[in-house]
């Protein structure tokens, strides 16, 4: 069909009309049949022409920010958390939490480190490596909802072979950890480390606990400053020696490192566990706990602040034999300090 100009522009021929469709079909049909038109090319419009003719243009529309919750959402991640779904630092080093599991995150792993065992004095002379020690954890997290989570850990104790001891990736064993969140700040936690052993060489506890953790913000926004309580119940390495007032149970098998009958005994000891951690931020928390075995104090850090790796170090045994069951368990007396650290990785 031609312009004014005499420029043609092209249009589809409609069909026949169907009889058998009736009138009101007919009509449909003519008013929904789709035509094209050629555009002369002095009528087409692109953003270079728009810009030619001096056309400003136009501002994206203004989005206001997403205003910071008034009340943080604290989950669990490790032996750390997360905090309106970023990482921060750990809460402890041996003492859990109680907070559920972040859902964004299915997979940790872990290095720790001690110092020095107890029971090992380094000669004159002597290298410090051959007292210290060094185990490898693995937290898998399959099932996670908003409020509550169920995973497996798998630890490795020995890495080394030092002194001729244990043998390298020996002490294997198999753990699960359960936990709901009461409130977005309150979470209570299940679980046990090192429960199904796969071989006899574990000497680090058949450790069930039992624990309930509160977060106190005392600031707003995204990254609150907040105080995170935990305190429970745990056995094993949790109620060794003079720790284990609660009385002892069935553990399920042998090698318990607190039973009277180690190691075959199958009964183990239960003693109250706590920490005590203050997070300035989601990447620096200073923090203190008690885990049956002794009291520990230290700092924990995540250096790079939208990568969740976190650095911790701990040190023990730093007021001499107190509690005063540790009397007779150290190699110097009174005992000395010993640090302990930890790595984690989380996916």
């Amino acid at each position: 069909m031609p312009y004014d100009d005499g420029s043609l522009a092209f249009s589809p021929t409609v069909g026949s009309a169907n009889p058998g469709a009736g009138v009101f079909g007919q009509l449909l049909a003519r008013e929904t049949t789709l035509r094209w038109y050629l555009v002369p090319e002095n009528q087409v419009l692109d953003s270079s022409i728009a810009l030619a003719n001096g056309d400003a243009r136009p501002e994206p529309p203004y989005l206001p920010e997403q205003p910071a919750p008034i009340w943080p959402k604290v989950r669990g991640l490790a032996r750390g958390i997360t905090v309106n779904g970023d990482p921060y630092p750990d809460t402890g080093l041996n003492v859990p939490n109680g907070f559920a599991q972040d859902p964004e995150f299915t997979v940790s792993t872990t290095l720790t480190g001690t110092s020095r065992t107890r029971s090992c004095r380094v000669a004159p002379g002597g290298n410090w490596v051959d007292c210290a020690d060094t185990e490898a954890y693995l937290d898998i997290t399959p099932f996670k909802g908003e409020y509550a989570s169920l995973g497996f850990q798998y630890t490795i104790q020995s890495l080394t072979s030092r002194n001729r001891g244990t043998g390298v990736f020996a002490g294997q064993s198999i753990g699960f950890r359960t936990a709901v969140n009461l409130t977005p700040t309150t979470g209570l936690a299940f679980g046990g480390e090192h429960i199904i052993q796969l071989d006899n060489t574990t000497d680090l506890g058949r450790n069930f606990y039992l624990v309930l953790s509160q977060a106190i913000p005392f600031s707003g926004g995204q990254n609150p400053i907040l105080l995170v309580a935990t305190a429970g119940i745990g056995s094993d390495f949790y109620g060794y020696a003079g720790n284990g007032t609660l009385g002892s149970t069935n553990c399920l098998s042998g090698n318990n490192v607190s039973s009277l009958n180690y190691p075959q005994g199958t009964d183990c000891f239960w003693g109250p566990i706590g920490a005590l951690t203050l997070h300035l931020g989601s990447q620096v928390s200073v923090g203190y706990e008690w885990f049956g075995y002794g009291i520990g104090a230290g700092l924990s850090v995540r250096p790079i602040k939208d990568i969740p790796l976190t650095f911790s170090l701990y040190a023990t045994d730093f007021l001499g034999n107190t509690p005063s069951y540790l009397d007779g368990l150290c190699t110097t007396n009174p005992c000395e300090p010993r640090y302990y650290g930890r790595l984690t990785m989380s996916f």
